[in-house]
C-alpha cells in the first residue's frame, strides 16, 4: 500500500539510501536537496522504503497542491531495485490523485516516462539533453557542432581569465541585469533559495561556480552540481560581453574536458526554448524525454478565481 508521510515522519536516512541505491537517482530528490527547494516536502512511500515518491507541496487557493520547485528539474518515483514498472506508477498515480487535488506542474524522470506514458493519465512529453562524458575529450569536442566549433575557437582567441570562486552573488548580478527577459517576473525569494542551495552543496562538496573574466570583472559563469552518475548545469549568466566573447561555450568546454572519461552524464537541464535547447544539443548532447504531469480536481468556483489569477498575471507581469 503506498503512504503518504508528512516531512516530519519521513525516515531520512531510509529515504536518501532508496534515492542513492535507484537507478533513477538524482541529486534533486535526497532530503537534503528538497529541504532547500521546497521546505515540508511530502512523500509517498511503499513498502520499507523500496519505492519514493517526494512531493513538493505548497498551499493553494486553501488546498495542498504540488508544484515543481526552481532548481529541481525532474523528481517521481525512485527505487532501490529494479526501475519501477507501470503497475507501480498507476499505484502511486492514484495515491496522488487520493491526496492532491491541485498538481500545476510535477516532472518525473526520465526512468517513469515510458510506464507514464503507458497510463492513461496523458502526461506532457518534454525533452532534455545530455552528453554521456565516458568518451575521451577528444572523441567527445568532434562531436560539437560546426558553429559550436567556431564559436569556442573564437571564445578562446578572447583569453578570458577563469576563476573558480564560492560567491554566487555575482552571477545572481549578471542574470538580474541581463538574463530575465522573455522569462517574466522572477521573485526575490527564488534568488534567496538559490544561495541557500549554494551553501548546503558547498558543504558537501558538490558544486563548483566558475567565472570568466576580462579587466578584473566578471562577465559570465557556470554553476555545475556534481553527484556520483551526472553533473548537472544548474545555472548560468552572462553580459552582453560575456555572450559575445563566447565564455560560457568556453567554460563548458573546461567542463567537458576535466570530465572526459568518467561514467559521467553532463545534463545540460535543457528548457522548453528551442535556443536554448539547440545550444545544448550544439556539445553533441542528446535528447533524454521525460514528462510533466498536471492535473486540477478543484471545484468549479476555486478554478473560476484560478481563471482570474492567471489573467491578472499575464496581463500584469507579460512576458
Amino acid at each position: 500500500m503506498v503512504r503518504l508521510l508528512s516531512r516530519q515522519q519521513i525516515d531520512d536516512a531510509a529515504y536518501d539510501r532508496c534515492v542513492a541505491l535507484s537507478p533513477q537517482r538524482l541529486v534533486y530528490a535526497f532530503s537534503w536537496y528538497m529541504d532547500v527547494v521546497s521546505p515540508g516536502w511530502e512523500l509517498l512511500v511503499e513498502g520499507d522504503y523500496e519505492y519514493v515518491m517526494p512531493l513538493p507541496v505548497r498551499r493553494r487557493y486553501g488546498v495542498k497542491s504540488v508544484i515543481q520547485p526552481l532548481f529541481c528539474h525532474q523528481l517521481g518515483v525512485f527505487s532501490a531495485g529494479e526501475t519501477p514498472n507501470s503497475s507501480v506508477l498507476s499505484r502511486f498515480l492514484e495515491a496522488l490523485h487520493q491526496h492532491i487535488r491541485y498538481i500545476p506542474s510535477y516532472q518525473f524522470n526520465t526512468f517513469n516516462s515510458a510506464g507514464l506514458v503507458a497510463d492513461s493519465v496523458h502526461p506532457i512529453p518534454l525533452t532534455n539533453h545530455v552528453l554521456n562524458l565516458q568518451k575521451p575529450y577528444a572523441e567527445l569536442a568532434a562531436g560539437y557542432s560546426k558553429d559550436r566549433k567556431n564559436n569556442l575557437k573564437r571564445g578562446l582567441q578572447r583569453e578570458w581569465a577563469f576563476d573558480d570562486t564560492t560567491d554566487i552573488a555575482p552571477l545572481i548580478d549578471l542574470f538580474q541585469k541581463y538574463n530575465t527577459a522573455g522569462i517574466g517576473r522572477v521573485a526575490p525569494q527564488a534568488y534567496d533559495q538559490l544561495r541557500q542551495l549554494v551553501a548546503v552543496l558547498q558543504n558537501r562538496q558538490q558544486v563548483t561556480i566558475r567565472v570568466a573574466m576580462q579587466n578584473g570583472q566578471i562577465e559570465a559563469g557556470c554553476l555545475l552540481v556534481t553527484d556520483v552518475n551526472r553533473i548537472i548545469h544548474l545555472f548560468c549568466a552572462a553580459s552582453p560581453e560575456g555572450r559575445k566573447g563566447n565564455a560560457r561555450t568556453v567554460i563548458l568546454d573546461q567542463f567537458i574536458r576535466e570530465y572526459a572519461g568518467q561514467p559521467l552524464w553532463l545534463d545540460f537541464e535543457s528548457p522548453e526554448v528551442e535556443t536554448l535547447a539547440a545550444f545544448n544539443r550544439s556539445f553533441g548532447a542528446e535528447p533524454e524525454p521525460y514528462v510533466r504531469l498536471v492535473s486540477n480536481q478543484l471545484p468549479d468556483s476555486v478554478r473560476f478565481l484560478h481563471r482570474m489569477k492567471q489573467w491578472l498575471q499575464q496581463t500584469l507581469f507579460p512576458r
